[in-house]
């Protein structure tokens, strides 16, 4: 059958579905679906175009999702997609770029489209930033992707560096020379930024240009669409809040901020305020869009419009703009000459720089739903609790598998994350993993950020340790869990390694703190007794979870660096740990939720501290019970009696005897 035949065929199905698309317009939706991960309900794209009872129509648009899945489109080589670069940028009179590991909204997980990094360099990592010079490029990453940067980067193409030890702007203070022009994308950096690129430039008397797009984007002629992925609404038994009541109160913070209206263009927020849910990227159950929120709690969504339902709804007081449009709806704003609150820390210089042109008055401020976000209220709280309980269930059953198969020699990696996502399914209200899973055997539990593949699967061997850091997206919230466990067993200094990275654990999840707290006050308590020890570890302890949102959430952090105050309703994992490259790596984390404690007895302040939410027992063949003092062997006991309370009622009976073993009291 001919191309024309077969456009014929589907497009007299779409009539007689009441489909109002052509075969064309099918065609494109289908690659941006494509475009788009496949998630836990892979047949909810059909919606989008066909009726339930459309049988045939259904059929013939699954058949045509195959065939163009199928297309493979040649790609040039690393070394020509690089000297195509510089030909570009040559171009357009600049002699360098600075390109991001990001997109237009600033997410952690980005679509295919805004893979540029990816695709110019080859380096398949999550955050980094690569610098490309008329006769050198070089890409910077932090310390998890070091080794992932030597093993994927070709070395006569890349240099490399270390994004917090030599930054970019460092760097380029130190190798543009007098004269050159530095051109970078807009709309991929905020104001700190700019202003880092721009001293950086002024130093030595070069020139940061704002490009008028992305110089990437006129080479890649294979890039692939943005995604569709259908927008669904999530219930407010759920929530705990409807989005009407939402709108209104962050309406009024942006009101009295001065402001008129603001500027959302984080995903996670337009998520959380419209109380929606979308599949556009990886991991994280979000719909790419941004949005206007005035000061009345009126919202204007700007959205690819294929990815809503025919006839779907958001509510009264949230109105659907094509996502094309928002420029144009920025240029309104300004005008009008609206004061509009932008947030510099999450907002584009190339948005804000649109919205002054045309005349707005721009309010720095931070954007409102992010801390509102964060600040869980008690229907998402127990929502957390609910599905810590759950999936503790699943990941006991997951241990206790692996504790009876691994010793044999027949486990790999892959095998180890494949089972525990299976157990992880069994959950009606599972969605998906709220991120790639960790799954470590021996030396590559020294990889921080560690990703399994075919070529580095290693087998789980007898008397090493094994690190597992996963997690899952559930309708009522968001897990992330570490554990370490041994196979078979351990070594004295295995023990002590992983008793020095309990304590710190411990210490953290007993802290007591007074309001006004942050996270780099905190942060000490873990690595304390590391640093007693010689040892620490290279990242933070501890980072926001969202629910049924990111699993990397802002503001708050528990880091060096992380100068938000905590707040009660917050959520924040809690994972010290130690790695020793080439032998193993050691993590142990929690979920927490910040909570009052009320004010001591004497005291003058109120004091928040921690309740746990995860529910798997710690490995206690890997604690040396001697190195722990008497409150934190109490700490241990009463938490592995919690998780033992918790789960009996819900585990198999295969499971009851493991965990009855693995939450003995020491």
């Amino acid at each position: 059958m001919t191309r024309a035949d077969r456009d014929a065929e589907l497009a007299t199905l779409l009539a007689a579905g009441g489909v109002g698309q052509s075969p064309d317009e099918v065609r494109a939706l289908i690659r941006g679906v494509l475009a788009a991960p496949a998630g836990a309900e892979p047949d909810r794209w059909l919606d989008l175009m066909a009726p339930p009872e459309a049988n045939d129509l259904r059929a013939a648009l699954r058949a045509l999702r195959a065939e163009l899945a199928a297309e493979r489109p040649s790609e040039p080589p690393i070394a020509e997609r690089l000297a195509r670069l510089r030909q570009v940028l040559q171009a357009h009179g600049v002699d360098a770029l600075i390109l991001p590991l990001t997109d237009e909204h600033r997410s952690e997980y980005i679509p295919a489209a805004a893979q540029r990094l990816a695709w110019i360099t080859g380096f398949g990592g999550s955050a980094g930033v690569v610098v490309v010079l008329p006769d050198r490029a070089v890409l910077f990453v932090d310390g998890r992707y070091t080794l992932q940067a030597e093993a994927e980067l070709d070395p006569d193409l890349f240099e490399r560096a270390h994004l917090i030890e030599q930054p970019p702007a460092k760097w380029l203070s130190e190798h543009l020379r007098q004269g050159q022009r530095l051109g970078f994308d807009p709309d991929l950096h905020i104001k700190a930024e700019v202003e880092r690129y721009r001293r950086a430039c002024a130093n030595i008397g070069a020139e940061l240009v704002a490009l008028p797009a992305n110089p990437v984007d006129e080479i890649w002629a294979s890039r692939p669409p943005a995604p569709i992925a259908p927008i669904a609404l999530l219930d407010d038994g759920y929530t705990g809040e409807t989005s009407a009541d939402k709108r209104a109160r962050m309406g009024a913070v942006v009101a009295k901020a001065g402001a008129e209206v603001a500027i959302v263009s984080a995903p996670d927020s337009i998520a959380w305020l419209l109380n929606l849910r979308g599949g556009d990227v990886p991991f994280n159950p979000l719909t790419l869009s941004f949005a206007l929120l005035h000061a009345d709690g009126a919202v204007e969504l700007f959205v690819d419009p294929r990815k809503l339902a025919p006839g779907q709804s958001l509510g009264n007081g949230v109105s659907i703009q094509p996502i094309a449009g928002f420029a144009a709806g920025l240029e309104g704003l300004g005008q009008q000459q609206r004061a509009v609150l932008v947030d510099p820390a999450l907002t584009s210089v190339g948005l804000t720089e649109r919205l002054a042109a045309a005349g707005a008055r721009l309010i720095e401020a931070d954007e409102p739903c992010v801390l509102a976000k964060a600040c869980k209220n008690a229907t998402e709280i127990q929502g957390a609790r609910d599905a810590q309980r759950r999936d503790g269930a699943a990941l006991c059953r997951f241990l206790h598998w692996l504790e009876t198969t691994a010793p044999a020699g027949e486990v790999t990696e892959l095998d180890a994350a494949a089972r525990l996502e299976a157990e992880r399914r069994r959950d009606p209200l599972y969605r998906g993993p709220s991120f790639e899973t960790i799954s470590a055997a021996g030396p590559n539990g020294a990889i921080t950020h560690y990703r399994v593949t075919e070529a580095s699967n290693r087998q789980l061997e007898t008397g090493s340790l094994y690190l597992v850091d996963s997690g899952g997206q559930y309708l009522d919230a968001t897990t992330d869990v570490t554990r370490t466990v041994v196979v078979g067993a351990p070594s004295a200094e295995m023990q002590r390694h992983f008793t020095l990275v309990l304590k710190g654990h411990i210490a953290l999840a007993r802290a007591l703190f007074p309001a006004g707290t942050n996270g780099a006050q905190l942060d000490g308590l873990a690595r304390r007794p590391l640093w007693q020890a010689g040892l620490d570890y290279d990242h933070g302890t501890g980072h926001g979870v969202g629910s049924f949102l990111c699993v990397h959430e802002g503001p708050a952090r528990i880091a060096k660096t992380g100068m938000v105050s905590l707040k009660p309703g917050m959520i924040l994992s809690n994972e010290p740990g130690y790695y020793r490259s080439g032998t193993y790596g050691i993590r142990i984390e929690n979920l927490e939720v910040v909570v009052p404690r009320g004010t001591p007895a004497g005291g003058e302040r109120e004091l928040f501290g921690f309740e746990n939410l995860t529910r798997v027992p710690i490995d206690r063949r890997l604690i040396l019970p001697e190195l722990l003092d008497a409150d934190e062997r109490i700490w241990l006991n009463n938490y592995h009696a919690r998780v033992r309370a918790d789960l009996i009622d819900i585990i198999d009976q295969d499971t009851t005897g493991w965990l009855m073993e693995a939450t003995q009291a020491l």
